[in-house]
């Protein structure tokens, strides 16, 4: 594709990562779990009061936040030489990208996530690869300045 070699794992991994997307996206928008999630997020003890069990909607997002887990690390596996320490290099990434992005977007993490992803590609033919995460820090900071909610994030929370 345009002069890159790709691989059928690569699409395979693409495919999966933007339907694993999509279907968050979906769950936490158009379903009652996902208004559950979100009235968590932003008030507990309110949601509680208004009939949330938070409980089962606590115990359910870990559960569909580990398989996703799951299925990122599986799918990172297959590109990548598997060992106990391969998803510290991503863990601090993608949590650099949900920053970016705006902590509570989903979406805002997705887009975070790109423009991580192409500072650090398109880096490295510049400036080579042991800076390959300091230019991504650098914008993760420098928006920040900016934006201290990150690029789609919305303040949230109760103020006293």
């Amino acid at each position: 594709v345009f002069g890159a070699r790709v691989t059928i794992t690569q699409v395979l991994l693409v495919v999966c990562a933007l339907a694993m997307m999509g279907g968050l996206d979906l769950l936490v928008h158009r379903t009652r779990l996902g208004a559950g999630i979100r009235a968590l997020a932003q008030d507990p003890e309110t949601a509680g009061l208004m009939g949330v069990d938070t409980d089962r909607v606590i115990s359910r997002t870990f559960v569909i936040g580990g398989l996703m887990g799951g299925v990122a690390g599986f799918l990172f596996g297959l590109n990548t030489q598997v060992s106990f320490t391969m998803g510290f290099n991503p863990g601090i990434t993608a949590f650099a990208a949900a920053v970016l992005g705006g902590v509570g977007s989903i979406r805002g993490a997705m887009l975070g996530g790109l423009l991580l992803g192409l500072v650090e590609t398109f880096n490295v033919p510049l400036f080579g690869e042991e800076w390959r995460y300091v230019a991504a820090f650098v914008v993760l900071v420098g928006v920040l300045m900016l934006r201290p909610t990150g690029i789609l994030g919305v303040r949230i929370g109760r103020t006293a």
